[in-house]
């Protein structure tokens, strides 16, 4: 798995942030606002699912395998 979006709002500043962090356990985890300093607690932004080709294809193979 590549970097993952974490998101976060300070509660200091209330600037929001983000940060790319590899692999997604990293949910609820502390971190510092980039800009002011402060602790923050990041949360996974998964809203986004990325296909590929390969994981399309993948899916068309299954599905054509269903039907035999």
């Amino acid at each position: 798995m590549g970097k993952v979006l974490y998101v976060y709002e300070c509660a200091e500043c209330r600037k929001r942030g983000e940060q790319r962090l590899d692999g997604d356990s990293h949910d609820g985890e502390a971190s510092t606002c980039a800009s002011c300093g402060a602790p923050v607690t990041l949360e996974w932004d998964g809203g986004v699912v990325l296909e590929t080709p390969q994981t399309i294809a993948a899916d068309a193979i299954a599905r054509a395998r269903e039907r035999k």
